[in-house]
């Protein structure tokens, strides 16, 4: 094990430290003994331990010791957004992991990352090499999500959505279309408790116009006409999106009616 790969693991960069740990799948190295300072490099060094040898596996099967929450929540969220350095199989099996954790917090954010997985892939060509590498990570992490590992998401997520009828999720809408893509028609209770929703779907944002005074133009929307192009003197309507609480109503029926449509 390089000092470079060291020094990243146990520094106070946790995002260069979670990229570093990315590189020592299968590494048949060990990570010397050595005190951390603070907890968030003892978490990078025992995740640092976990992947050295097993690979992802072994982040996968060590989850539920790792603590504490607020940095399990960031390498689940840095594994989404970084899947290419990460995607083997088993990194599946990492992110369900999380969807079952304890915490909230790192549920919530394993929603996301699982969410980057589950969509059906833009139509459009990426821009960039990293949109590239990270589609092409994404399209095999949804290969490898057997029927069971389905079976398995959907019942991490039917929990959640369980749970929110007293505190709602600030990932609700986010847990509605992951369902739609991992349930299936025999999942009855998920397609009730999504049909217990639809008092609270709707727009998700009411459409207004406001006049402005060209004398007058706030600092926001002159930078934002600048940025255009425009001359913020001709600016004369500014349009207000604002949000009104509510699940998207399209996006529920649209996870209902896949649901219904997949039979396993």
């Amino acid at each position: 094990m390089n000092d470079k790969l060291l020094n990243a693991i146990r520094g106070q960069d946790y995002r260069a430290a979670f990229k570093a740990i990315a590189q020592l799948r299968g590494s048949p190295a060990e990570l010397p003994a050595k005190a951390a300072k603070d907890e968030q490099r003892a978490f990078q060094q025992d995740v640092a331990r976990l992947v050295a040898g097993r690979g992802v596996a072994g982040l996968a099967t060590g989850w539920a010791g790792l603590g504490p929450q607020q940095w399990r929540a960031a390498l689940i969220s840095e594994i989404g957004q970084f899947s290419d350095l990460w995607a083997e199989e088993a990194l599946i099996d990492v992110a369900i992991a999380a969807l079952e954790d304890q915490s909230r917090a790192v549920q919530e954010k394993a929603v996301w990352t699982l969410l980057g997985w589950l969509r059906e892939p833009e139509k459009r060509k990426p821009t960039s090499e990293s949109q590239r590498q990270f589609r092409a990570a994404a399209a095999a992490l949804r290969g490898w999500i057997t029927p069971g590992r389905r079976a398995r998401l959907t019942r991490a997520y039917a929990t959640m959505l369980w749970n929110s009828r007293k505190e709602r999720s600030v990932v609700l809408q986010q847990v509605v279309e992951s369902l739609g893509q991992t349930a299936c028609a025999s999942d009855t209770a998920v397609i009730e408790m999504l049909e217990a929703l639809r008092p609270q779907a709707g727009e998700t944002h009411t459409v207004s116009y406001e006049k402005l005074d060209a004398s007058n133009i706030d600092w926001h929307t002159e930078a934002m006409a600048k940025k255009k192009g425009i001359d913020p003197a001709r600016v004369k309507l500014r349009i207000v999106h604002t949000p009104t609480g509510l699940l998207d109503a399209k996006a529920l029926e649209a996870a209902l009616q896949r649901i219904r449509g997949r039979l396993a």
